[in-house]
């Protein structure tokens, strides 16, 4: 059995610091982000969209988190590999379903850890895979002020083959009003180990860059063909937790300036 990566056995027990980022999402235009598989008892509608007990639109972390996932690694498989080593110190972007399968059916922690270190990617190690829970958490947002109900919007399905309408083929859309804002916080743990330097060095110099300043312009949701999704994602604040100050609930100085705090924190690292 493989000892080579026994020192990082305690991955997750080494936090540095914890990052709370409280961010927004403004609507630039309608949002659809559905509920999956429609009943008649969620809706009349025949595409709902996911809505708190009120029917006041909410969207769920993990699609903002598997936009923004889609977002980093875009990015990142734009650049070359000599690239990639140079400003994050890897090679590799997301593990493999191999990688993965092999992970899952390793029979001890250093198995898994040595699969780990070798194989899974910088993204797959931010952002979390099967058997992996990663150090980045998404909370779900929550609408800021008047409490808008969704607005409703009738399509007409399009026959690809014959490009023309298919008969009685109306169907209505749910979905969040444009100029509408939410609130969600992003949770990310800095650990020390070295394995998960190159993550560490993403989140700061690609994500987190990404929703400073003016905000990231994206799409959100489905319905993207017809023109719904497009929003923008901006850090507002950013709270930089120690371990002391988390075991003793003390609040640390808040940023506001994203592109300041990232240049701290990586002179720091």
């Amino acid at each position: 059995m493989s000892n080579k990566h026994a020192a990082e056995n305690s991955l997750h027990d080494k936090l540095s610091r914890r990052i709370v980022v409280e961010c927004v999402i403004e609507s630039r235009g309608p949002i659809h982000v559905g509920v999956g598989k429609e009943t008649s008892s969620v809706s009349a509608v025949d595409m709902p969209i996911v809505v708190d007990g009120n029917r006041v639109p909410v969207v769920p972390g993990s699609s903002i988190r598997g936009a923004l996932r889609a977002h980093v690694t875009r990015l990142l498989s734009s650049l070359d590999e000599s690239t990639l080593k140079s400003l994050f110190g890897t090679k590799k972007i997301e593990a493999t379903e191999d990688d993965i399968r092999k992970f899952l059916e390793a029979e001890s922690i250093d198995e898994k850890m040595d699969i780990f270190c070798e194989s899974f990617g910088v993204v797959a190690k931010l952002f979390g895979v099967s058997g992996y829970a990663s150090p980045l958490r998404l909370t779900d947002a929550t609408l800021i002020g008047e409490k808008t109900k969704p607005i409703e919007r009738t399509h007409v399905r399009i026959d690809n083959d014959l490009d023309r309408a298919v008969e009685g083929g109306l169907f209505d859309v749910e979905a969040v009003p444009e100029n509408r804002k939410f609130k969600f916080k992003i949770i990310f743990d800095e650990l020390s180990n070295p394995v998960m330097k190159d993550a560490n060095k993403v989140f700061y110099k690609v994500l987190l860059k990404s929703i400073g300043d003016g905000g990231l312009e994206m799409f959100l949701g489905g319905m993207k063909s017809r023109g719904y999704g497009l929003c923008v994602i901006k850090a507002e604040r950013i709270l930089p937790y120690t371990p002391k100050e988390l075991a003793l609930g003390e609040t640390p100085k808040p940023y506001t300036n994203v592109a300041l705090f990232v240049y701290e924190s990586l002179k720091e690292g």
